[in-house]
């Protein structure tokens, strides 16, 4: 799991760009009027679905991410987190969870919670990264390991808490929950971020790839950053990155 606190503004300028691939797809597989957006973030995905026109409630767990949010969202922006979300049992048509449930302490009850909220025969939509690295991940760690990074301490849940990062393990969680899934599938898409841009979420301590840099010696963090750069340089001599990228989906009832 990802510390998230103090990292908003370097958040909106990476790792937000990435999860924002998502979206519309959420929102093509998702309708009704009223619609809660779990872990908001940026607040993009909330963002759109006013521009739907749907009646959107969006909440985050940290309060810098609920002021970006508001800034952005046209509905009403609240801070909590799952697996206690302050709504009433069936008060949504369509609840959105985008890249949420890979980062609770306990995926399941936050699932169960997802289904506590919907209507009946409205529909929950959720993204998770899966276990296998994603291309972006590949570049870093070869630029962190050339460098002698020293990996912090394991976030992975314990085993009893954890659930299998691939298809079959949301769909079971979805399941599990109580809920009945329609599509369980992967989606794809390519990241383009500058070099700068990717650089900048990972020295400012975004998730636990930057948190493992901030925890690095000043010397070690120079020398990531000088690898990292002339990695990417190579792959991108312009200064953009496209990144291939991989995420596990469900839509569920």
């Amino acid at each position: 799991m990802g510390t998230w606190s103090g990292v908003a503004d370097a958040y909106r300028e990476s790792f937000a760009t990435l999860c924002a691939g998502a979206i519309e797809r959420l929102l093509a597989d998702t309708s009704g009027e009223r619609h809660l957006d779990v872990g908001s973030g940026t607040g993009a995905l909330a963002a759109r679905a006013d521009a739907l026109g749907r009646k959107v409630i969006a909440i985050d767990a940290d309060p810098e991410m609920v002021a970006v949010s508001t800034a952005v969202a046209g509905g009403r922006v609240v801070e909590g987190s799952l697996p206690d979300l302050p709504f009433d049992d069936n008060a949504f048509d369509a609840v959105t969870a985008n890249f949420v449930i890979n980062h609770v302490p306990d995926p399941r009850a936050g699932m169960r919670e997802l289904a506590r909220v919907v209507r009946p025969g409205g529909r929950v939509a959720a993204t998770i990264w899966p276990s296998q690295p994603a291309e972006w991940a590949v570049l870093v760690a070869g630029a962190f390991s050339a460098a002698g990074v020293i990996p912090i301490p394991g976030q992975r849940l314990s085993a009893d808490l954890d659930f299998e990062r691939s298809v079959a393990g949301l769909r079971g969680l979805a399941e599990a929950a109580g809920l009945e899934a329609i599509t369980a599938t992967e989606l794809k898409w390519d990241w383009d971020i500058s070099v700068d841009a990717l650089w900048g979420g990972i020295a400012g301590g975004v998730a636990t790839v930057g948190q493992t840099f901030l925890a690095q010696m000043p010397e070690v963090q120079a020398s990531a950053e000088r690898e990292f750069r002339e990695a990417a340089t190579a792959l991108a001599p312009e200064g953009i990155l496209r990144l291939s990228t991989t995420a596990v989906y469900v839509v569920a009832t």
